[in-house]
């Protein structure tokens, strides 16, 4: 067994990642593996995402909408050069805030254990994608930051790709998603995003 293993767990929302990765998780700990389970969004409580969740409203930095929902669309038509200063800065603010967290989940770890499993629920691609549909990025853009990160963070060594039909995501994440209409349009972009 080589030192760390690194899995992955993908899905749109709703589609059990959380769920799978912790049961994986905890039959992989009865075993007495040295396993850790990470969810990739509790990136998301930085100081610096905060702060810019304050400066940019909290609404329009959410990853689990649309740019018309987020409120991208009527910002960039109040007030054009904010928009274009923050729709340039924020993504690589972001991107550069985790890769600093990923280094710390998972470099770090895999240089300070031995015969270590890291099981992530959701990793640095599911946050490309996101900006890359946030920030209306061009299917090129998305494969460079792709390349780019594979150099600063480990490929994995398993993802678990965990599909289901929009209806089932609506039942498990009812308030999020709020309507058919919307799981089936995450259901959609998800589906060109691993196509």
């Amino acid at each position: 067994m080589k030192e760390t293993i690194v899995i992955y767990f993908m899905g749109m929302d709703g589609s059990g990642k959380s769920t799978l990765s912790s049961y994986l998780h905890d039959e992989l700990k009865n075993k007495r593996y040295d396993v850790r389970r990470v969810w990739w969004l509790e990136g998301e409580n930085t100081v610096q995402k905060k702060l810019l969740r304050k400066i940019g409203g909290s609404s329009l930095l959410r990853f689990d909408v649309s740019p018309d929902q987020a409120g991208i669309s009527s910002l960039r038509e109040q007030c054009p050069l904010l928009t274009k200063i923050f729709t340039t800065v924020y993504p690589r603010l972001i991107l550069v805030d985790y890769a600093i967290f990923g280094i710390w989940r998972v470099w770090v770890p895999k240089k300070t254990a031995k015969e270590r499993i890291l099981i992530f629920d959701r990793y640095i691609y599911d946050v490309i994608f996101s900006l890359c549909q946030e920030f209306g990025y061009s299917p090129a853009k998305r494969v460079s930051l792709f390349r780019r990160y594979a150099r600063l963070l480990p490929v994995p060594d398993k993802i678990f790709l965990i599909e289901v039909s929009p209806d089932i995501a609506l039942l498990r994440k009812k308030e999020e998603m709020a309507s058919a209409e919307n799981a089936k349009a995450l259901w959609e972009y998800h589906q060109e995003q691993i196509g």
